[in-house]
């Protein structure tokens, strides 16, 4: 190994600074290691060095998302051993064939895992490389294609029964912990969030932790899916989980359209509003020891009458109005968030949250997806993988079915990453890294190994250093490569045998599959974080014109699920460009435009008067002013812009507020107004041109 590269392992787990769960972590998957091994030499598996690896694969930090992936591991096995068996006895004949059939599948699957960004998708990631696995390892010996299948099931079922019991036996972590601390973590940020916004103490917080709220709920919703594989004694209500992920979702575009409102007044806000204001930071600042309670603030809010002095224009009167109607939804949202979350913290039973804000069904959470990026991995994938296949069939390459399967993890195991060619080059180095020590072991330590314990002795040191590095989320892939790359090196059999010349070949198969992946990533997938980041933003105007002339708007609860996972997906990628934030992240206002939005076309729905000319020449407007941004435009044109701007004004000016329909309708006019032309002149229905 060079001298840098065990330099900086050295480093990482150096004696001053180790961390017991880490070291625990690794304790207990070398252990599970060595029963798998132990377990596949008695029952004389075809490749026990599978069982092995699969510990590895399948070990988390926590017991419950061990037991998950396991159960998704072995379906998928299982789902990609039929796809083989199903594809490798009809088309064995034709090489090239195969290989397309094999590889068409792979594909497949790699696309229906990136449109599920839970762990979930594992399942379909597996089945895709596992068929590759099995199928280019069978087409020497077609006839044994049923047998090394089912061998590859048995090698997985044992390694990832044995990680399970383990991890689940030998002081387990479990996820409802994280979940809940998650949660509180959450619920404070909210908080803490709605506190700056009302006390006018923006400028002390940093851009990214203004949006570290969405991050949160996205966190906590990948954590929850483990939940019902957790080793807690009692559980969570997932359900229950879900209700508080929803109010929290309100918050952060309430408190967008309460800062824009709050920052468009100014100094010319009413003495009633800043006296309100006082009441809710005393409030959130400290909910127990407030003189009024939530219920009292909310119907402060809603029976709020907005000032009507000669020295207010009817502009600032709007914006007061619309403000103090978010502050209302705002509030609401955090007491029902907050209730919820101490119900779950004292375990209570569904049954008694009704008070708690647990009144509406859960509206399952939608995340992001790119199905135009996935397209683009699965071409990435389909290169490679034939690419190899095409260098195998025409040169006779004995070796080259491994390149080729190589190839196919290598390109779906990082697909979803903005730019996976960083991380391969690394996979890589680091696989190179450990064939000095794997033939170290291979030439001069297993020849005088006479027994299972001096085995395990042996192999002690080596792996418990990288389960430790495992545990590390900083250097998990390079802990990845390692552990990987040097159970297959040493492909420990019943029987040793140490082949030098297989060795160089066998590894040089897998570094080529390596370099075709790359080389194909890097043609077709790469992506900047910038660029990642707006392509997000993208997604969210193109939604956003879907939403404006849709036939049946969506549901308030889903819009802002997968909005707000692009919020918690977008910050990250403009601070890791170097971005400025506040520049970069304008169009995130799409979030708050389709609250906006969907409200209006809710209060059309409920409107007695169904033919309205002024929202009837506003909706398609929308529509195409949405999709102009979501080609990638900064703005609007500046003639579609003056007339979004009338149509706008018009559909204000023809609203009243008699009918609680037509109140919703105005609210939601002036925050379209609002967001998209902050810098547009001060509304007056005076001026409006008929």
């Amino acid at each position: 190994m060079p001298a840098s590269l065990l330099s900086r392992l050295l480093a990482a787990v150096a004696p001053g600074r180790l961390d017991p769960k880490w070291a625990l972590f690794s304790a207990n998957s070398f252990i599970a290691a060595m029963l798998a091994i132990y377990l596949a030499f008695r029952l004389g598996l075809e490749r026990p060095y599978w069982a092995m690896l699969t510990v590895y694969l399948t070990a988390q930090p926590f017991a419950g998302a061990v037991r998950s992936r396991a159960v998704y591991r072995f379906l998928g096995t299982l789902l990609g051993a039929c796809a083989a068996l199903a594809l490798v006895p009809v088309l064995v004949d034709q090489p090239a064939l195969l290989s397309v059939a094999v590889t068409a599948w792979a594909a497949l699957c790699l696309y229906i895992s990136l449109q599920d960004r839970t762990p979930r998708s594992y399942a379909f990631l597996l089945a895709g490389y596992t068929a590759t696995t099995i199928a280019f390892s069978s087409v020497a010996v077609p006839t044994m294609v049923f047998m090394t299948a089912l061998s590859r099931v048995e090698e997985i079922l044992l390694g990832i029964g044995c990680a399970t019991l383990v991890h689940t036996l030998l002081f387990p972590s479990d996820v409802t912990t994280p979940v809940l601390k998650s949660l509180r973590g959450a619920l404070s940020d909210a908080f803490a969030r709605t506190t700056d916004v009302l006390s006018a103490r923006l400028g002390e917080m940093q851009d990214t932790g203004r949006w570290k709220l969405a991050a949160d709920i996205t966190q906590i919703e990948i954590l929850a899916t483990h939940l019902r594989y957790d080793t807690a004694a009692s559980k969570p209500d997932l359900r229950a989980i879900g209700a508080v992920q929803d109010q929290l979702a309100l918050v952060l575009p309430m408190l967008l359209s309460v800062e824009e409102g709050l920052a468009a007044l100014g100094e010319r806000r009413s003495a009633e509003l800043n006296q309100l204001l006082s009441e809710l930071a005393d409030w959130t600042r400290a909910p127990d020891r407030s003189p009024a309670s939530a219920d009292d603030l909310i119907r402060k809010c809603t029976s709020f009458e907005v000032t009507c002095r000669d020295d207010r224009c009817e502009w600032d009167r709007l914006i007061e109005a619309g403000t103090v109607a978010r502050l209302a939804t705002l509030i609401e949202a955090l007491a029902a968030a907050r209730s919820l979350s101490a119900a779950l913290h004292d375990g209570h039973r569904t049954s008694t949250w009704s008070k708690a804000g647990f009144r509406d069904g859960h509206v399952r959470r939608r995340l992001h997806s790119d199905p135009g990026l996935a397209v683009l991995s699965v071409a990435a994938l389909v290169v490679a993988v034939l690419g190899c296949c095409t260098v195998w069939i025409a040169a006779a390459w004995p070796e080259g079915g491994v390149a080729a399967q190589i190839a196919a993890i290598a390109a779906a195991l990082y697909s979803s990453l903005d730019d996976p060619a960083p991380t391969l080059i690394s996979y890589a180095l680091w696989t190179l890294a450990c064939l000095p020590i794997a033939a170290i072991y291979l030439f001069v330590i297993f020849p005088a190994i006479t027994g299972f314990p001096t085995l395990v002795f042996s192999l002690a040191p080596t792996f418990l250093v990288i389960g430790y590095l495992q545990a590390n989320p900083r250097h998990f892939i390079k802990a990845l490569a390692l552990g990987l790359g040097l159970i297959s090196a040493l492909d420990l059999q019943n029987k040793f045998s140490a082949d030098f010349a297989l060795f160089i070949n066998s590894n040089a198969a897998a570094m080529i599959g390596l370099l075709a992946a790359f080389i194909a990533i890097r043609l077709l997938r790469s992506l900047s974080a910038s660029g990642a980041a707006q392509r997000l933003l993208r997604h969210g105007w193109a939604d956003l014109a879907r939403l404006a002339t849709a036939r049946r708007p969506m549901s308030r609860a889903r819009w802002t699920s997968i909005m707000l996972d692009r919020f918690g997906l977008v910050i990250p990628r403009l601070a890791g460009a170097a971005t400025d934030i506040a520049a970069e992240a304008r169009p995130l206002a799409a979030l708050q435009i389709g609250l906006d939005l969907l409200a209006l076309r809710q209060s059309a729905l409920y409107d007695e008067e169904r033919s309205d000319p002024g929202l009837q020449q506003l909706l398609p407007r929308l529509s195409r002013a949405f999709r102009w941004l979501a080609r990638g435009n900064a703005k609007l044109k500046p003639d579609d812009a003056h007339a979004l701007l009338a149509a706008i004004d018009n559909a204000l000016s023809d609203t009243c507020e008699d009918a609680p329909a037509r109140r919703q309708r105005k609210l939601a006019l002036i925050g379209l107004r609002r967001t998209m032309f902050p810098d547009a002149h001060a509304f007056s229905s005076g001026e409006v041109p008929r």
